[in-house]
């Protein structure tokens, strides 16, 4: 009595290399996520800063609001980490050099605006949004944040 043996050469081997390579692929998906998560992350945390620096200027401003008309204009500055709160002068002044300090230190070009109209004020910190940096043929794309509020 014969017995006939089919050999399947090879057919493993074939198994191992698609199995690798759809792990690669996969692999290479994750990778692709974690990039655009890192990117994502630091988007917030740039907006996080914009919010809070926002919110610290009004805070200052409630508390000198015999003084409101020195807070108002644009405030741009570079960043100097070593600049230390003194009060020598006018605290409005005081306050905005510290705040331009913070806005170029915290944010990319960094710079705030602050408006008056009537009984609301309004503060923008606008920076650069270094995620879609490239996207629009070259040009630096600028977020700004808002915030309107009655002092």
């Amino acid at each position: 009595m014969t017995t006939y043996r089919h050999y399947q050469q090879g057919f493993t081997l074939l198994e191992v290399v698609i199995a690798a390579f759809v792990l690669s692929v996969g692999l290479l998906g994750v990778a692709g996520l974690q990039g655009v998560s890192i990117k994502m992350a630091q988007g917030s945390y740039l907006r996080v800063q914009a919010v809070n620096l926002a919110y610290e200027i009004t805070d200052a401003m409630r508390a000198n609001k015999t003084n409101l008309a020195s807070y108002l204009g644009t405030v741009t500055a570079t960043c100097n980490p070593t600049l230390a709160y003194s009060w020598t002068g006018a605290l409005a002044a005081a306050d905005l050099a510290i705040w331009g300090n913070r806005l170029a230190c915290l944010l990319p070009n960094g710079s705030g605006t602050i408006a008056q109209t009537s009984n609301l004020v309004t503060v923008t910190v606008t920076w650069n949004e270094t995620r879609f940096e490239g996207q629009t043929s070259g040009a630096d794309v600028y977020q700004s944040f808002n915030f309107t509020t009655e002092l």
